[in-house]
């Protein structure tokens, strides 16, 4: 079957397509509405240095590689576990900007709650690790460096992606079997239709193979008699002959002449004999 006439079966049982569409139209929606929004959260900090001069080497080196330090040290999976743990969205990115202290973060999560929290916990974070890392190497605090936030962790945008891949897929998988039922309805009839036509012509050609016994099917005469046979016999008997040449046979009853006859030629031989020259 090819789309022209996949196209024209639908055409023809539209009563069953377009109610098959609808429902897949709200199929979709409805699974659209029970998917929920996600929001993704932004935030950037810079690294910052220390208010005094140190005077031994900071174990980070520069502020640039302290911020690329803690770019690996952020999206490692032992913080990502630890962010887990404590209940927050761990699919967060930090990365560090290049030749820059800048360190931005982003994640996308189900409700703006969890996304700045994890935001937060991230920063608070990375503040422990700069700690941590100076003050093992004996940097007193005011020569260490520090994180300052320069956007604190908000929601940038509401992403409906998987309402709307939700929702086509559906949609697309509702329209498909509806036009394979309205196919599929369409063989059906036709099937039904040409299976009562073929009953109907065997029943024709059984009735008419159908002949009463004893009779000619061309004009219903007995089988024993011809059209002309008996016609012929009393038609003989009229005008004194026979088909096979022999006299006319009278009956007895037929022998016997009527008194009216029998003086009707009496008198008529009387007249020919008085008529006759002596």
């Amino acid at each position: 079957m090819d789309v022209w006439s996949i196209t024209v079966a639908a055409l023809r049982r539209w009563y069953i397509l377009l109610p098959l569409l609808a429902l897949s139209g709200a199929a979709a929606y409805a699974v659209g509405e029970r998917v929920q929004p996600e929001y993704n959260i932004a935030a950037s900090a810079i690294v910052v240095p220390g208010r005094a001069v140190a005077e031994i080497a900071n174990p980070y080196g520069g502020l640039d590689d302290a911020n690329s330090v803690l770019g690996i040290v952020l999206n490692g999976t032992e913080t990502q576990a630890e962010v887990a743990a404590a209940g927050l969205v761990p699919t967060y990115t930090v990365a560090p900007t290049t030749r820059s202290t800048v360190l931005n973060f982003e994640v996308r999560a189900d409700t703006p709650e969890a996304g700045v929290a994890t935001g937060e916990m991230v920063f608070e974070l990375a503040r422990e690790e700069l700690t941590t890392r100076q003050t093992n190497a004996g940097l007193p605090p005011a020569t260490q460096y520090g994180l300052d936030v320069l956007q604190e962790p908000a929601v940038t945008a509401v992403v409906a992606d998987g309402k709307t891949r939700n929702m086509a897929i559906v949609g697309v998988l509702g329209a498909a079997l509806s036009l394979l039922i309205a196919v599929l309805f369409d063989d059906l009839i036709g099937l039904i239709k040409r299976a009562r036509a073929h009953r109907q012509e065997r029943r024709a050609a059984s009735e008419s193979e159908a002949v009463e016994p004893g009779l000619d099917p061309d004009d219903g005469r007995p089988d024993d008699l011809a059209p002309d046979e008996g016609r012929g016999e009393h038609v003989d008997m009229l005008f004194g002959s026979r088909n096979d040449g022999t006299p006319p046979v009278q009956d007895d009853a037929n022998q016997s002449e009527s008194p009216m006859i029998n003086s009707s030629g009496r008198r008529a031989e009387m007249v020919a004999g008085s008529s006759r020259p002596r």
